[in-house]
């Protein structure tokens, strides 16, 4: 009986043998065809399945690597076409992607050197009590901020209900850092979702503050050379922006505004015939040795009139870190690459 189970296990295992490894090398086998067609990237995928299943195969590995090499020069010439589209988000995403596959990509590598990265932060404080009841029948209600970008594009974030903190990321090409200093408040409103009676969804956007499309008419002045040699934490800059004084001043956005900027050593000046700047930035940190950069508006609080038709907007000013939204941003540690500068400059009228 022995002799016999073990003459059946024997042959089993030498039928499981083959099996096993026509089984390992099915997607390596898939690669292969799919390379002789010139079809590098689903051949990169068949040899990425093939390499996950032996690891330690040396001939996958070298395939991988080979068709990795060819997807990312392929996704580099996608990028450029992306480029002269002006299609930058899109362009931006390929190129992370050709150097995610070769990292040793030269013109992949000297391209990234020519990108700004971008984050757009302030918070949002306003009351809903005057706002017309039926509101509350909406299905959903988001708070939004638009932003004004250089291009001319317009950004869209949503402000968190539970802390009134907004966050967006840009990605900016060829662009110099005073280019920066553009971005500007589009509107701040509610995205409001609500069913008809006859069950269809329609979407509207209820406007607090609308300055529309703004653009500076001019920049002016030149940014010096007095970057830090160590990037330092922007939390570390955010006490010097505590005041012992309130801005009180309320402010109704006339429908159009035109304003100039004008750097002047670490200050932007916000010149407008409006006497007013709350559209603009309130500090702008550069990291130059990274290309990154942080925009923050600021608090910004709302207020609607008695008649329950008008808003205002004013910026608040810190009189304790309690104060300062930033602390709380900070506490997000996908952003943590933002929270350092070599350069800080103070928006002001």
């Amino acid at each position: 009986m022995n002799y016999r189970f073990l003459a059946s296990f024997k042959i089993f295992f030498l039928f499981l043998i083959p099996w096993f490894i026509v089984g390992c090398s099915f997607h390596y086998d898939q690669g292969l065809k799919l390379e002789e067609q010139k079809r590098w990237a689903e051949a990169a995928i068949e040899y990425r399945i093939a390499s996950v299943e032996n690891p330690d195969d040396v001939q996958i590995s070298e395939a991988l690597t080979r068709m990795n090499i060819r997807v990312a020069q392929e996704n580099f010439e996608t990028y450029k076409e992306y480029l002269n589209k002006e299609e930058f988000h899109k362009a931006y995403r390929r190129l992370e992607t050709a150097l995610t596959q070769n990292p040793e990509l030269d013109e992949a590598r000297a391209e990234m050197r020519q990108w700004w990265h971008l984050l757009i932060t302030g918070k949002v404080e306003l009351e809903f009590d005057r706002l017309s009841s039926n509101l509350r029948l909406a299905e959903e209600m988001i708070l939004q901020v638009r932003i004004n970008t250089p291009n001319g594009k317009i950004l869209t974030g949503n402000i968190s209900s539970e802390t009134g903190i907004f966050f967006l990321e840009d990605v900016v090409y060829q662009t110099h850092p005073k280019q920066l200093a553009e971005y500007t408040i589009n509107t701040i409103g509610l995205k409001i979702k609500r069913k008809s009676s006859l069950g269809y969804v329609r979407n509207e956007f209820k406007k607090f503050v609308n300055f529309r499309e703004l653009a500076p008419l001019q920049v002016s002045g030149n940014i010096s050379s007095t970057f830090l040699k160590t990037p330092q934490n922007v939390l570390d800059h955010r006490p010097a922006l505590l005041t012992d004084t309130e801005s009180l001043g309320t402010w109704n956005p006339p429908r159009l505004v035109s304003y100039e900027l004008q750097f002047d050593g670490d200050k932007i000046r916000v010149i407008s015939k409006s006497k007013r700047g709350e559209f603009a930035p309130d500090i702008l940190y550069l990291n130059r040795s990274d290309r990154r950069a942080n925009l923050d508006f600021g608090v910004y609080q709302l207020k609607m009139n008695r008649s329950g038709r008008k808003w205002s907007i004013r910026r608040k000013s810190y009189r304790t870190s309690d104060d300062d939204y930033y602390y709380g941003l900070s506490g997000n540690l996908s952003l943590n690459r933002y929270f350092y500068y070599d350069r800080v400059f103070r928006f002001s009228l």
